[in-house]
């Protein structure tokens, strides 16, 4: 509950009120920082910064301390990218849920606040003949909520009603417990369901691991295929993703288009002068060991027998899974990995990683295989786009276009699977493209996917074009295609991802065109 001393202003109080409630997706930045450097919330000094009084009692920041605090916890989701982004979204979802509590307990409380905030304006014949009344009230509905009904009874006896300042005491209290009635109601949402939260974690990692074990499959493909999924987890949605992203072990040119669009330094840029650093190593071989000492650290290799015990002891075991979380493990130190650093300038040929912009083809020539391969090619770019943090903007096109911005896309997908509804305006349905039917017309696209060259802001200067086509499609006008030479002389490179056989007049137009052959499932 919020503390106050009598020195407060009335709208110092107002300010503590107003500044106690955190934003949903503070609570979900917490979350996600653990995730991703293991950066545990510190109530005192991640929230209570720069006030000049002491932060309430917050139970949704405490729950999410002490989960994050737990080495088991913190074993499992920094060891692994999945797990993390299983926490990420099964907590989240669990922290909106307790704040969808709260808010309807505040709304229930809504009445009373409305009345609390018109006491003041009360006449002095109703602050004579109402203050006991009213005091009786509130003490009825909140005396567990920290309501002291004997010190304000001796606050408005022998005329103390008269005292503004005695009635502003009264409305900061009343204010205060109506607070602690909504924190309370938070507190019993997570006591009731802090349990069920980590078993539930738990149950979807081991059916993740055991379908994707029968599927043969990778981690990294389990991850692309949890991103990808639509809604609530659910083993059919999941084992159906996970299908679409096994159609990369089919085609590896899908790999490769994607590690090229997000293409490192090459051999093809300008030169520029760089710092090269590096290290040299110092080894005295005239010693009998090569142990220098003992440090701490995270190598299981060099494991002291001390802290291998630790491990083999069921009682001891999660602190040593705390002090590897931490780097905190002892182990031997080899004179072989002590170095001394040494630097040199060198030469290399490099070019600025630019963002992407892919252009999918979603024409009827399109429909069945080639939908598949499309969608899980586009996973596959959408999680290059994420790693890299670069931009990747989508253009659907048939006979008109769709644009999106697929990181963006990606983003409102995840919120809406932990709750935060976001309107949807991409229009695209499960993962796959809305299919328009019809031919396929690229002078629309042209134009949009040059104007995001030219006027994107920078954000799509120097960027990788990407077609995802059959390339069964007419030349547009001359002057478009006379533009391609332009944007290569820039910087910009042109790949083409061909789905399925027939002839194409457009490869002189591209850098690169992959082509992959598929065979149709025959049907009886």
């Amino acid at each position: 509950m919020i503390t106050y001393s009598d020195d407060d202003s009335l709208d110092v109080i107002y300010e503590k009120l107003r500044r106690k409630r955190l934003s949903p997706n503070y609570y979900l930045q917490c979350i996600e920082r653990f995730v991703e450097v293991g950066d545990v919330v510190d109530i005192e000094k991640d929230v209570a910064v720069d006030l000049e009084w002491k932060m309430y009692y917050d139970p949704i920041l405490d729950y999410l301390h002490k989960l994050m605090s737990d080495p088991l916890v913190q074993s499992k989701v920094l060891s692994s990218k999945l797990a993390g982004r299983i926490f990420y979204e099964s907590v989240g979802k669990f922290v909106l849920d307790c704040l969808h509590t709260q808010q309807f307990a505040d709304q229930c409380v809504m009445a009373e606040q409305t009345e609390a905030n018109k006491i003041l304006e009360w006449s002095m014949q109703r602050k004579k003949d109402g203050w006991q009344g009213l005091l009786t009230g509130i003490d009825k509905k909140h005396k567990d909520d920290g309501f002291d009904l004997d010190y304000l009874k001796k606050k408005f006896r022998y005329n103390g009603w008269k005292n503004p300042q005695n009635w502003e005491r009264l409305k900061r209290d009343w204010l205060a417990s109506l607070d602690e009635h909504s924190r309370k109601e938070v507190t019993k949402k997570i006591k009731a369901k802090e349990s069920g939260v980590g078993a539930s974690i738990d149950n979807m990692l081991k059916k993740v691991d055991e379908m994707t074990r029968n599927m043969g499959m990778s981690e990294a493909d389990a991850l692309q295929a949890w991103n990808m999924m639509d809604g609530q987890w659910t083993e059919s949605e999941f084992e159906k993703r996970l299908s679409i992203v096994q159609i990369q072990n089919k085609y590896p040119e899908i790999g490769e288009v994607a590690r090229k669009m997000g293409r490192l330094p090459d051999e093809e840029g300008r030169d520029r002068l760089c710092v090269q650093t590096g290290f040299k190593h110092k080894l005295d071989h005239s010693s009998g060991s090569d142990i220098e000492g003992v440090t701490v650290g995270r190598d299981l290799n060099a494991l002291m027998p001390s802290e291998l015990a630790q491990y083999m002891d069921s009682e001891l075991e999660s602190v040593f899974l705390r002090k590897w979380v931490t780097n905190r493990l002892q182990i031997f130190r080899y004179k072989s990995e002590i170095t001394k650093p040494s630097r040199r300038l060198r030469s290399e040929r490099a070019a600025r990683r630019g963002p992407m912009i892919v252009c999918v083809d979603s024409s009827a020539s399109m429909y069945g295989v080639p939908q598949r391969i499309e969608a899980s090619l586009l996973s596959k770019l959408e999680q290059t786009a994420e790693q890299l943090k670069r931009d990747c903007f989508l253009i659907d096109f048939s006979v008109d276009i769709r644009p999106i911005e697929l990181r963006s896309r990606r983003k409102k997908k995840e919120m809406e699977r932990i709750g935060m509804k976001v309107e949807d305006h991409d229009n695209f349905d499960k993962g796959y493209f809305p299919f328009l039917g019809g031919g396929t017309d690229a002078q629309k696209m042209l134009n949009l996917a040059f104007n995001l060259l030219d006027n994107g802001e920078d954000r799509y200067m120097n960027a990788d074009v990407l077609w995802i086509t059959d390339f069964l499609i007419p030349r547009t006008t001359k002057e478009l295609m006379e533009r391609f030479k332009d944007y290569q002389k820039t910087g910009t490179k042109f790949y083409g991802f061909k789905i399925g056989q027939g002839e194409s007049d457009w490869d002189k137009y591209f850098d690169k065109i992959y082509e992959i052959h598929y065979r149709q499932p025959r049907r009886y």
